[in-house]
């Protein structure tokens, strides 16, 4: 599929507290409310006829008009338009096939165009934590629908684009690492023992043994103490692919979750390797490693060593 452009993009809360929400989106529909609104006067266009229904029921006069105008729009709304929602902590968004509003024994609703979509073009799942805030807050709008006023932040979103000023930061960033690879083939081999230690504590896990000292097996050992997770580390200059698979091959998977092996400079059949999923067994490479280490925010103690 290619890239989407659209006229306006709308929120819609599907039902109260989200009641409609699921049956939404299995059947491909966008339900609604207006339980006192007479489709026939809908599919008539009796503006007047449905704005007194709404304000008899709706006593706050602005939140009648708000009603109304939603309603409106709703009922006008054609494939040119893009609508969103929030469910399973995830923003959904379709388009709508053109056609009236129609009603079954649930609610009345307008049939979208091909369902509802969870994901960008390119396949990525559309977290709500993950997503702008300009757009995130909307799982806050209290009423049924509403205009999403970043809507450029929303196309981006689902075609997967991104602004310039985004694009040049990634690229800076993919050089720092590039830079920080080179740099930490540079490190003493207790230096770089060290910066492993430091990487991985600082993703919130526990040393449960001394860094350098001498094991049977590996040389850190970490524990995740939320998860009551064991993992070992194994650290190594320079490696070869045979000795990678010596260790893989002894890895007790009982008593650990994990073997990081971690290495600065693998031979080539090492560097060219894959290592199964399902192993247990994960190969940290260079490159990795220094995504790892700027993600980390260690690169002024990689300069220090390395000056």
């Amino acid at each position: 599929m290619g890239s989407i452009e659209f006229d306006h993009a709308y929120y819609i809360k599907l039902g109260e507290k989200g009641k409609w929400e699921q049956s939404s989106i299995e059947e491909g529909k966008m339900r609604i409310g207006w339980t006192n609104v007479a489709l026939v006067d809908l599919h008539q266009e009796r503006w007047d006829v449905i704005e007194r229904a709404i304000r008899h029921k709706v006593k706050n006069p602005g939140s009648a008009t708000h009603d109304f105008n939603s309603l409106r729009t709703i009922h006008g709304s054609n494939h040119r338009d893009v609508w969103i929602t929030f469910s399973d902590s995830k923003l959904w968004w379709c388009r709508l096939e053109d056609g009236p509003i129609l009603e079954d024994g649930i609610s009345k609703y307008r049939l979208t165009d091909g369902g509802w979509h969870d994901r960008s073009l390119q396949g990525k799942v559309l977290l709500a934590n993950t997503l702008p805030g300009a757009v995130a807050q909307l799982q806050a709008f209290r009423a049924t629908s509403c205009t999403v006023g970043p809507s450029d932040t929303l196309r981006r979103l689902i075609n997967d684009e991104h602004t310039p000023e985004y694009a040049a930061v990634v690229d800076a960033r993919e050089d720092l690492v590039c830079r920080t690879e080179a740099l930490v083939r540079h490190l003493h081999w207790k230096d770089f023992e060290v910066l492993v230690d430091l990487v991985f504590s600082g993703a919130g896990w526990r040393r449960r043994s001394v860094v350098g000292k001498t094991m049977k097996f590996a040389d850190i050992e970490f524990e995740d103490r939320i998860n009551n997770e064991s993992y070992q580390v194994q650290v190594k200059s320079r490696s070869t692919l045979a000795e990678f698979r010596a260790y893989a091959d002894r890895f007790n998977r009982g008593e650990f979750r994990r073997l990081f092996y971690v290495v600065h400079s693998p031979d080539d059949a090492l560097a060219a390797y894959e290592m199964p999923a399902d192993s247990g067994v994960v190969l940290v490479p260079p490159r990795r490693l220094a995504a790892m280490v700027v993600d980390a925010g260690l690169v002024g103690w990689v300069l220090e060593k390395t000056i």
